[in-house]
């Protein structure tokens, strides 16, 4: 199922990624100049598009079924999602300081547009009444309909992607628990 594949890759992996950046044995690689010049695309008003025209611009059905069919394509696919996921993550693990304005608060915000925009797709997926990709208008594999296929690939979407946020929100609470304890000291 394709949508349990792009979740691993969009929010799963690149959040495991970013966290495992914030160590110290990577300074080093985050002082270079380089690394620096592309920080801007991981501020929030730029990274949260970038991976919103991502996610939606891949499940448009060419892009989609050529994924599908051409190595080179998919391994674009899956770097598209990875790179813009870690954009995205960045700004809320803070690998990289993110803007001052960017607290707690906003990163909870943050994480419920996130969750907002994958919802979006999810529920177009969950109820289509139509199997627009070639790979659901085979003949069913497992006894059920291709369209059916579709829409339990969304509710994977959906569940992969409520566990990451709902994750990310309890420790975004507990962060911002302890920042009003600190303020009330």
């Amino acid at each position: 199922m394709s949508s349990t594949r792009d979740g691993l890759a969009g929010d799963r992996a690149p959040l495991w990624f970013v966290a495992g950046m914030a160590g110290l044995s990577w300074r080093p690689v985050r002082r270079r100049a380089a690394v620096e010049k592309l920080r801007v695309l991981s501020h929030p008003l730029i990274a949260l598009p970038l991976l919103a025209i991502s996610l939606y611009v891949w499940h448009i059905p060419a892009l989609y079924d050529g994924a599908l069919h051409h190595t080179a394509v998919h391994a674009l696919e899956h770097f598209s999602f990875f790179t813009f996921g870690c954009l995205m993550w960045e700004p809320v693990v803070e690998t990289l300081p993110a803007p001052a304005w960017f607290g707690t608060g906003w990163k909870i915000g943050y994480i419920f547009v996130v969750r907002l925009i994958e919802t979006v797709l999810g529920n177009i997926f969950i109820w289509s009444n139509t199997a627009f990709y070639t790979v659901y208008r085979h003949a069913p594999e497992w006894g059920i309909t291709p369209t059916h296929d579709l829409n339990l690939g969304g509710i994977v979407m959906m569940a992969e992607g409520s566990v990451v946020t709902l994750a990310a929100l309890v420790l975004l609470f507990l962060r911002m628990a302890a920042e009003g304890e600190t303020r009330q000291r």
